[in-house]
């Protein structure tokens, strides 16, 4: 048994059973992953994936818990690697940080210069996608921590560490009719084309479900997954935008203005997001205790251990 056949066995399952898919995530062959699974079943002398002809389309309840206990050992051995990496003297660390655009490209950005200047030995890497995506990268340790907004069927696999709220405002052409109203409602807002983010990420389901809650059926015309190409097209004037107030900047969106809608929306709360027994080096716990002054690293093992 080798790391390397319960790697390929996760990976299959982490992609859907598809041999393809995770032979591609892996840069591997698919002869090569099917032969590592099948060699793992010959010394259990167990049956761990289902097949149907050539489709592999589930796991055998000892597969079941075969493949959960794969996962805590690859866990166990990327521990092992960061606890060397942390001792030995290496000018090679690096730091997978997933998170969404809004994130990366406005709430990190003072998290993210504080931390390279104290870390410069560290290369960071930020992986952008969707909430679904993030967590799933930080559940198969492709990415080492995660950043973004609450989602509504979180990773039992993961925990997380709140560090702020993300109220909204309406993001308008600088001469609108809503900035004349005295307060702003659904109501008011439902008259004009919207565009906001799309319903994967927490923004866009957020103003869905708080449109939906009031009973109000709001005029949709553009959904995207950037904030900056959203913001674009109000510039055109296609549409009004709901967005978090933080993706206004009034000196680069000179041609728009923001109306606080956080009376409309319920606030966004930004989280990080770890694999549950993750080993907790001390330049990725610095990047935690950057984010917000609640966190410790005291606090976080508290965390993650409940």
């Amino acid at each position: 048994m080798t790391l390397q056949q319960l790697r390929y066995l996760c990976g299959v399952v982490e992609h859907g059973f598809s041999v393809s898919n995770a032979a591609r995530a892996l840069f591997t062959s698919q002869p090569g992953i099917s032969k590592q699974i099948q060699a793992l079943e010959q010394e259990l002398g167990v049956e761990i994936l289902i097949r149907h002809g050539n489709r592999i389309t589930g796991t055998t309840p000892a597969g079941a818990q075969i493949v959960d206990m794969a996962r805590r050992t690859l866990q166990c051995a990327e521990n092992i690697r960061r606890i060397g990496g942390e001792h030995a003297k290496s000018d090679n660390l690096r730091l997978v940080v997933a998170t969404t655009h809004i994130h990366a490209r406005y709430v990190l950005r003072p998290v993210i210069s504080q931390y390279i200047r104290k870390h410069p030995q560290v290369e960071l890497v930020l992986r952008q996608g969707s909430p679904a995506q993030i967590e799933q990268w930080v559940a198969s340790g492709e990415a080492d921590l995660g950043v973004g907004g609450n989602t509504p069927d979180p990773l039992r696999e993961l925990v997380f560490l709140p560090c702020g709220e993300l109220q909204r405002s309406v993001l308008t052409p600088r001469e609108h009719p809503l900035r004349h109203v005295r307060k702003l409602t659904l109501a008011a807002l439902a008259r004009y084309p919207l565009i906001t983010l799309d319903v994967n990420f927490s923004g866009g389901w957020a103003v869905i479900n708080g449109f939906a809650s009031a009973g109000v059926t709001p005029n949709i015309v553009l959904t995207a997954t950037d904030a900056d190409v959203i913001k674009s097209y109000v510039e055109l004037g296609l549409g009004v935008a709901v967005l978090p107030t933080i993706t206004y900047e009034p000196e680069r969106d000179r041609k728009l203005a923001a109306i606080d809608a956080s009376h409309l929306f319920k606030p966004t709360v930004t989280q990080v997001q770890l694999r549950r027994g993750s080993y907790l080096q001390s330049h990725l716990t610095d990047f935690i205790t950057t984010t917000h002054a609640r966190w410790s690293r005291n606090s976080i093992a508290d965390a993650l251990a409940r």
